[in-house]
């Protein structure tokens, strides 16, 4: 994604809720699930994408993020939301018109730790399991800051090769672990995916999902170098690969297993979780940069475990400072306007920031996102299968949107009456 929104101010200003008493948290219960799955070839095309969006599981090898225990309350508060309406390039928008627009299949908002909107479109459910695409990567680097945590990583100064001595002579060898948290590797990797998708990426993918003819984790070995350590943002899934095969090798446990032991367990999600690999079986190794499977609620609970400073349910998952690191853009070359050229985000520890208020989001081609706004106290997740990988516009009217979910919660900030 090397494309941000950067005319968000505006359309923020303009956000606007029309009062309706007759909005409710929860939507119709969802058609049944009959949309066709694809195959390795065309599963992101039409008509097999939203089907194979949440049935990854029979398209990749997997690995399964067991939960475990009671499942945590996530309670709600049906309240009316009204219809949220915002400006963008002069003219009004409804929220629902976006939500269509965008082909949303899931739609997640908590406010002040409680579910006032959950929606499901073209036959989602509370059930299903939704792919993440990049959304995993704001994962990964929570794994990195938990092996830190453990002591399995002494300092992110230390260079990535002091573990991974395999990539001694590839373009990351004595890069600091830092750096490849921050995209700031200076490995040769081109990610985008606007006008059209990058050779790398499709290569990358190709080799170690699809045909499997190399491992994820070996395609990193022949990548070169292109400039300094930290001297250059450049967005790359190869750099999250990196990191997935760093904790792999710290803890030496699957990331799935690591995932379930320290987040999915003692945060006592509601489901399974499953993240696809470059092979079947206990050796293959997590696409560390994609294709993390969760339900909405809890991709829900795990943004709302950062909202939390790291805690939640009563105990400490993350630690507080790594979360204050991980969403805040520290270093030179990832501040706003240093990203892309005339962009108001900045980047953190695979989160992108918002710097006006605090804001962060993790977010993956074809429209996902954990949204999280410590300023109104507020989570949105929203799982989509647009018609294209990305799309700048929509990117801008997306945080638009989200903003005016916000102000429109924070206007009518009392609960709905019984019925």
């Amino acid at each position: 994604m090397t494309s941000r929104g950067g005319r968000i101010a505006s359309a923020l200003l303009c956000a606007a809720l029309l009062s309706s008493s007759a909005a409710r948290a929860q939507d119709a219960a969802p058609v049944p699930d009959t949309a066709p799955v694809g195959t390795r070839q065309n599963y992101f095309r039409k008509p097999y994408r939203e089907g194979s969006f949440r049935h990854m599981d029979r398209i990749f090898p997997f690995h399964v993020v067991h939960r475990a225990g009671a499942v945590a309350e996530l309670p709600r508060d049906d309240r009316p939301l009204g219809e949220v309406t915002y400006q963008w390039k002069g003219a009004p928008h409804t929220l629902d018109d976006f939500l269509g627009q965008t082909k949303t299949t899931g739609l997640l908002v908590i406010k002040d730790g409680k579910v006032v909107r959950e929606s499901y479109f073209g036959g989602a459910g509370e059930t299903s399991t939704f792919t993440s695409m990049s959304v995993a990567k704001s994962f990964t680097s929570t794994l990195v800051g938990l092996a830190l945590a453990d002591g399995k990583i002494k300092t992110l100064d230390d260079a990535i090769t002091d573990y991974l001595p395999e990539l001694k002579g590839s373009g990351y060898d004595g890069v600091p672990i830092k750096d490849i948290l921050e995209m700031s590797s200076g490995v040769k990797f081109t990610e985008q995916y606007v006008p059209h998708r990058s050779a790398d990426m499709d290569l990358m993918f190709e080799r170690g999902m699809i045909d499997e003819s190399i491992s994820l984790n070996d395609y990193l070995k022949q990548l070169p170098r292109v400039l300094p350590p930290g001297a250059k943002f450049a967005y790359k899934g190869a750099d999250s690969q990196a990191l997935g095969w760093l904790v792999r090798r710290v803890t030496g446990e699957t990331l799935a297993n690591y995932l379930a032991e320290k987040i999915w367990q003692p945060m006592g999600m509601e489901r399974d979780a499953f993240w696809n690999t470059d092979a079947p079986g206990p050796n293959g190794m997590e696409a560390a940069f994609t294709c993390l499977n969760a339900t909405l609620r809890d991709f829900g609970r795990f943004g709302l475990m950062f909202l939390n400073h790291g805690k939640y349910n009563g105990k400490q998952i993350v630690p507080a400072d790594w979360v204050e690191r991980a969403t805040v853009a520290a270093s030179p070359q990832v501040q706003p306007g240093q990203l892309v050229s005339g962009s108001t985000l900045g980047y953190g520890y695979q989160w992108w920031t918002f710097p006006d208020d605090g804001a962060y989001s993790a977010e993956g081609i074809y429209f996902q996102f954990i949204f999280v706004n410590p300023k109104d106290n507020l989570v949105i997740v929203k799982t989509s299968a647009y018609d294209r990988p990305w799309d700048p516009d929509f990117e801008g009217q997306t945080y638009a949107a989200f903003w005016a979910i916000g102000a429109a919660l924070e206007r009518n900030n009392s609960p709905s009456p019984p019925d």
